[in-house]
């Protein structure tokens, strides 16, 4: 058969410093090297080292960026436990410590809450700013101004801002636009709402937790799972790893949802008809009739004016009763009181440049308020529909009493609560004394311009506190419509688009930064579809759960319909997989750098090579030239039926298969950059896997169906069998892409690939199946080393160096085909899964075992070695180091014992004697440094 010598002339001038000057390899792994239409000769690769890759030179690491001391310092804050659960409850307290205070407290207590909302205030600020400095994409982003606003509504609940804007506490002209106060206050109970945006940020971080802490439990079954199975694809399910696309989408759907809520509640506060303008109330028609009675008897002091007017203001005083409105069980005991309302009268005041002298027409006497009592009070009136109420007699010993009291931007006047009847909250003379947003001032209408102004003052503490307290209710409806909006509105899109294109971006940054990772994926999603049925079929073993399983299917039967989004999923996993298995080992880098290039669709396969430092192994069948003449069309399965074992022991081994042209095969193990497994296992795992790989061919009963081809024995003889060479040598080599903008090969090109190739190839000289250079000997372990045997000293072409090459004894005559009975298992594609796993397993296992104790305890490799005897090492290695001395008569007499020694002809033995036959006659040359050329 041809020998895989392809460019074997252009090796001699590879011999130079790597780093020197571009290199021109040649393909060694190829049987023929393409040739030159107009020479004949193999066309020279210019591939460029790249820069600043000396000899063992490692990939240069990626920059890091420096992240500054501010920037992670507020990353940590913002990020903090603690500090997230103090902004919580300070957000739960701006949404609702308003309408407590007015629920629960009276104004002396409203600077307790001034101080809680400055606190609030600086901490929302500050946490703006730690957002700033930690996180890169808030400033500017939809939650920035919507945090910035919300901070800022805050300034609202101020007491001093809020009652300035409702109009304030002072009289006159204020006081008469109640409509603007009311439109204020509902302005800043609205603007308050803003404050709900804080809540989605709180539920964000809450799901975020609970997904990272909720595990599911499941009852043991009998199937085969485990439980720490079904744990990581919960795991991987729960996974929270939310993607450039994912964050705009939820941050585009919050904005809306909560645009959409906002705009509702601010828009619809002002396109309705203001309920004030339905009816005229009693406050407004009261207060007019009583001014005007009150006018006229100043005008005209007699006892019809006086009468109209004691009766005009006693059932104002008695219809807005502050005592019936708040405690209507002790003053309308009937309950059937017309004026209970949720505002209630509670001063009453003149005010004007001759108010004291009006107010000398105020007092109502005694006399008549007992009457007025006595004929229209709920004693005298017990059996009528509706009633006044009950008046406490110290009540109308105020009304026959002179005005008194005078308040600021006020004139005289008398209260309700200017003493401690009924149990009253604490005392109140004047309006100053209550909050502003707790009085409703009412100047009574077509009074005549004398200069004077009746004025009524109304407690509508009640209603700000039934107020506040469906505030708190709309408060937290509306943080639910807010969060199940957004969850609503998000779900669908998440579900068919947002989870299926970051699961696959997830698996395009895998297989960009480990590419290979490609080919386990299929497994992994595999996996997770088998684990998926068997929870579905163990739900089924109750009866409530199959029932809840048909529920659920006539509820989401459209749900089980593939979607494209899962297919393109399913395509970028396979699409990795030939990637992977395509490029292998040596195109890692050609991925990974394409794909990480995510601003441009372009693709660069001629990615600069990388140096490495590996252990190169070159494998070959013998005689292949002649079963493709005989195997025709079946070639192609033989040849993958060799491969399979191959590449499946090197695997197991930590190898990385690279070539495979049929004949030869070429594997390769690098060195771990990281460190973690070493060169001497490395070195052991390379010599373990070629005795394995010989062991397996010879062993194979498929293979050895071949031994019996009628057209094989004809051509190759009745012993006819299939069989491998393999050569290992250690050294550098340049790992990327060979060929053009066409078509490209991922290989590793070197002199020291040649340098293995010779290695190979001179297992024909020595007639054995394994040579190990002496690169590969030095770094394994005595042990192991002792189970090599020293053959000879040579120079290859090549390397101007002479190396010591040795043999691994494996006497695969000595095997038969391994037919014990297989267990019949159904292959299908779980049952290959779960080898693969087992594979795997192995894998990781094997490299923290003892190599030396594997070689010695396998079986196969046992029997090849068991016919190789310690006298026969010892009587070789006699023979050798006399034939590496020049004493060749006594070599030669040594060596004829060991040629025979065995159940078969030693091949060192033989080839150390032709060698000293001729052309030397078994005379040593002068000069003889134990040292020969070897022409392969």
């Amino acid at each position: 058969m041809g020998s895989p010598d392809g460019g074997s002339q252009e090796t001699s001038k590879l011999n130079h410093d790597v780093t020197k000057e571009p290199l021109s390899p040649l393909s060694p792994v190829s049987p023929v090297s393409p040739l030159s239409p107009s020479t004949g000769q193999a066309p020279r690769i210019s591939v460029e080292s790249p820069p600043n890759e000396g000899a063992g030179s490692k990939r240069p690491p990626t920059p890091k960026r420096t992240v500054k001391w501010y920037t992670v310092c507020a990353r940590a804050v913002v990020d903090n436990t603690a500090f997230m659960a103090f902004t919580t409850l300070l957000t739960f307290y701006a949404l609702t410590g308003d309408d407590i205070r007015i629920i629960a407290t009276d104004k002396p207590a409203d600077m307790i809450f001034n101080i809680n909302c400055i606190v609030c205030v600086v901490v929302f600020f500050f946490e703006v700013i730690f957002n700033l400095l930690g996180k890169n994409d808030y400033f500017g982003s939809f939650f920035f101004y919507l945090d910035v606003a919300s901070t800022f509504t805050l300034v609202f609940d101020l007491t001093w801002v809020s009652e300035w804007i409702q109009g304030g506490s002072g009289g006159g002209e204020q006081m008469r636009s109640g409509r603007t106060a009311r439109v204020g206050a509902r302005l800043g109970r609205v603007v308050r709402v803003l404050r709900l945006v804080r809540i989605i940020k709180i539920y964000k971080s809450y799901y975020e937790v609970k997904q990272r802490r909720e595990r599911k439990k499941l009852a043991e079954e009998e199937d085969d799972w485990d439980e720490a199975d079904y744990e990581a694809v919960e795991n991987a399910e729960n996974k929270e790893s939310e993607s450039r696309v994912g964050k705009k989408l939820s941050e585009m759907t919050t904005r809306r949802v909560i645009c959409l809520i906002l705009i509702n509640l601010l828009a619809l506060q002002y396109l309705a008809v203001d309920a004030d303008l339905l009816l005229p109330s009693s406050w407004k028609y009261g207060s007019t009739n009583v001014a005007s009675a009150l006018n006229a008897k100043v005008a005209n002091n007699n006892t019809e004016t006086t009468e109209n007017y004691g009766l005009a203001m006693l059932n104002y005083l008695y219809y807005h009763n502050w005592y019936v409105c708040n405690h209507p069980d002790k003053y309308c005991p009937k309950g059937n009181c017309a004026g209970v309302f949720l505002g209630c009268l509670f001063r009453v005041g003149i005010r004007g440049r001759d108010s004291l002298e009006t107010e000398k027409f105020a007092p109502i006497d005694r006399s008549f308020i007992d009457n007025f009592d006595k004929t229209y009070g709920a004693r005298a009136n017990s059996k009528a529909i509706t009633t006044y109420g009950l008046m406490p007699s110290e009540m109308q010993d105020v009304f026959a009493s002179p005005w008194k009291t005078v308040c600021k931007n006020d004139g005289p006047g008398f209260s309700f609560l200017s003493k401690q009847i009924g149990d009253p909250t604490y005392q109140v003379d004047c309006l100053s004394d209550l909050r502003g947003s707790e009085v409703h001032a009412f100047v009574a209408e077509l009074q005549p311009g004398s200069g004077n102004e009746l004025l009524f003052y109304f407690d509508v503490r009640p209603y700000n506190r039934a107020s506040s307290v469906y505030s708190v209710i709309q408060t937290f409806f509306i943080m639910i419509l807010l969060v199940g909006s957004s969850l609503l509105f998000s779900s669908d899109a998440n579900r068919l688009v947002l989870q299926p294109v970051e699961k696959m971006i997830e698996r395009v940054e895998a297989i960009r930064e480990r590419p290979l990772l490609a080919m386990k994926m299929a497994d992994e999603e595999f996996k997770v579809e088998e684990i998926k049925k068997a929870k579905y079929e163990r739900s089924r073993k109750t009866q409530l759960g199959r029932i809840w399983s048909e529920v659920q299917n006539c509820c989401s039967s459209a749900d089980r319909e593939i979607m494209e989004t899962i297919i393109l999923e399913k395509t970028i996993i396979k699409l990795g997989s030939l990637l992977a298995l395509g490029f292998g080992e040596a195109g890692a880098d050609i991925i990974g750098k394409n794909m990480s290039g995510s601003d441009s669709a372009g693709v660069d396969a001629m990615v600069p090579g990388r140096k490495v430092e590996c252990i190169i192994g070159t494998l070959r069948v013998r005689d292949f030239s002649t079963a493709t003449e005989v195997l025709q069309s079946k070639v192609m399965m033989f040849s993958n039926q060799i491969a399979e074992i191959v590449h499946g022991a090197c695997s197991e081994f930590h190898g990385a298969p690279n070539k495979n042209t049929g004949e030869q095969f070429l594997v390769i193990w690098k060195e771990d950059e990281t460190g973690v497994v070493s060169v001497q296992q490395y070195a052991e795992c390379s010599i373990v896997a070629a005795a394995t790989i010989i062991g397996g061919v010879h062993s194979s009963p498929l293979l050895g169906s071949y031994r019996e081809h009628p057209g094989l024995q004809n051509r190759l003889g009745s012993n006819c069998r299939v069989h491998l060479s393999c050569g290992l040598h250690k050294g550098w080599a340049i790992e990327g892409a060979v060929g053009s903008e066409f078509k490209i090969d991922c290989s590793y090109l070197s002199p020291n690939v040649s340098i293995a190739n010779s290695v190979e190839r001179s297992t024909a000289i020595y007639g054995v199946s394994l040579i190990v250079a002496q690169s590969v000997v030095d770094c394994i372990s005595p042990e192991m080393k002792q189970k090599c045997r020293l053959i000879d000293k040579v120079v290859i072409r090549g390397q101007s160096a002479p190396m010591q090459i040795f043999c691994m004894d494996l006497n695969y005559m000595a095997l038969e085909l391994d037919r014990r009975p297989r267990p019949r298992v159904n292959w299908n594609t779980r049952q290959r899964f779960k080898v693969r796993q087992w594979m795997d397993q192995e894998k990781t296992a094997l490299i923290r075992k003892d190599l030396v104790q594997t070689f010695a305890e396998d079986p196969v490799i046992s029997a090849m070695r068991a016919s190789f005897t310690v006298e026969f090492f010892q009587l070789f290695n006699m023979g050798y180091q006399n034939y590496s001395q020049g004493e060749w008569q006594v070599a030669r007499r040594l060596l004829s014992t060991t040629r025979s020694l065995c159940s078969m002809e030693d091949g060192p033995s033989e080839a150390l004697l032709k060698f000293m036959e001729v052309p030397h006659n078994f005379q040593s040359p002068r000069g003889w440094q134990g040292v020969r050329e070897l022409a392969c």
